[in-house]
């Protein structure tokens, strides 16, 4: 007579060792197990000193963090300065040996922010963005002074060289540019070397047929390649700008040449070597 309650008994435990014990335990263990996460760097405005240092700062946490899966550069920039475009780039390229990095343009992604992609796996834009801008600009600096009491080594030694050295840099840092694109994008590129350093602005369909980008999509796209990428899902997203945040308060000071209003014109207020497009600002530059 006891036998059916028995059976039932056994089938109720069999059915909770086999299959809600072990759910049970998933989920506390789930509870314990943090969630994998995709970091958001973003790249915006001017690539002078400052922004390179945040952003390579954002580049070492991510690479410390194995929490952090994948990355997505966020790029709506009109480049900056050749020694900081090449920093963050270079550190892109180490990160990326761990981590997936796909970029995701939204607006503007020209000379030395197009650089910056070309150290990503995978790049994607929004439908109004512009890319490419291949090139180098240099504002050649003004002789010096010199003084009769100062005495020098060498002919060079006070000026590093002669104006036309400093052309022949422009051209050399024209052709590393231009090596960098051929290696970032391999066979998906379908333009000449002559059309690349023409330093053109492509409309984002027209920079996918050129295989200067992979795809036109909004960001959500970029951050579900990324997880695919790293293979994962269930992931996070967090900005490592707040991740990151730097408490330090610098008074903020133009990268740019301003008009007599106070706008930028668009030229670098610095003379030396740019990866960087230049607007039509339409004004004057002293």
């Amino acid at each position: 007579m006891n036998k059916p309650n028995q059976t039932n008994e056994m089938s109720f435990g069999t059915v909770f060792l086999i299959f809600i014990l072990p759910l049970i335990a998933g989920i506390i263990l789930s509870c314990f197990i943090p969630r994998p996460i995709i970091g958001i760097i973003s790249v915006r405005d001017e690539i002078d000193t400052k922004m390179s240092l945040r952003v390579i700062k954002e580049i070492d946490y991510a690479r410390s963090h194995p929490e952090i899966k994948a990355v997505v550069l966020i790029l709506d920039s009109p480049g900056g300065t050749i020694n900081d475009t090449e920093l963050i780039y270079l550190e892109l390229l180490k990160l990326r040996e761990t981590k997936p990095v796909v970029t995701m343009v939204e607006g503007l992604s020209a000379s030395g922010s197009f650089y910056l992609s070309m150290g990503t796996d995978y790049i994607f834009s929004n439908p109004s963005a512009r890319i490419g801008n291949v090139g180098v600009i240099g504002t050649l600096p003004s002789y010096p002074m010199v003084l009769e009491e100062t005495i020098s080594t060498g002919p060079y030694k006070l000026f590093g060289n002669q104006r036309e050295g400093y052309t022949r840099f422009i051209e050399l840092i024209k052709e590393s540019f231009y090596q960098v694109v051929e290696l970032g994008r391999g066979d998906r590129l379908k333009l000449s070397k002559e059309e690349i350093l023409r330093g053109e602005l492509y409309p984002a369909s027209e920079a996918v047929k050129a295989g200067l980008i992979d795809e036109v999509a909004p960001r959500s796209s970029a951050v579900e390649k990324a997880a695919q990428l790293a293979h994962i899902a269930h992931y996070k997203i967090i900005d490592l700008t707040e991740a990151v945040a730097d408490e330090s308060s610098e008074e903020e000071s133009s990268f740019f040449i301003l008009d007599e209003n106070g706008v930028s014109t668009g030229y670098p207020k610095e003379s030396g070597i740019y990866l960087l497009y230049i607007p039509d600002y339409g004004s004057e530059i002293p």
